[in-house]
Parts: structure tokens; sequence; C-alpha cells
């Protein structure tokens, strides 16, 4: 069994608030976590208005199949008109 582990962090450029930031992120995780089944969490910064910590988790049996997911995870935040990625990094276990 593979385990997945896919850490982002995001800039936010439109916020002046927490309750911006969280709408924003809402947003993108709900998003997320129904199109990949995937577990996902705020994990960092959560008290900066324009930035974010995500953690996306995935396990499977076969290796190709965990990264292919985290890697599609990674390019739809990429192509997200209102968030940035400042960092990300995968591992897997």
């Amino acid at each position: 069994m593979i385990i997945g582990l896919l850490q982002v962090e995001l800039l936010i450029p439109g916020c002046n608030s927490l309750k911006e930031k969280r709408s924003v992120i809402k947003k993108h995780l709900y998003r997320i976590r129904r199109s990949y089944n995937v577990a996902v969490a705020e994990t960092g910064k959560n008290d900066i208005w324009r930035r974010a910590e995500l953690s996306f988790i995935t396990v499977n049996t076969l290796r190709d199949s965990v990264e292919r997911t985290l890697n599609k995870i990674l390019k739809d935040l990429g192509n997200a008109r209102d968030i940035e990625v400042l960092f990300d990094s995968i591992q897997l276990l």
C-alpha cells in the first residue's frame, strides 16, 4: 500500500481578511475533495490572511496512481486564478 502526501503553500492575493481567505480556501478544498477523492486539510498559516498551507493525502496499491493523482491536484491548483502555488512537496510512504 502506498500513501501519498502533497503539501502546498498558497498565496491568496485578493484577501483582506480571514473570512475572505476561508471562503477562497473552502471553495478549492471542496472541489478537489470531490474531484479526486482525497483527504485534505488546512495545516498551517491559519492566521495569515494571504497565505495558506494545505495537505492532501491519498492511498492506493499502485505507486503510479498515487503520483498521478497528486500531480493532477497540483496542476489543478496551479491553474486556479485566485490563488498562486508558492511551494509544493510530494512524499510517498
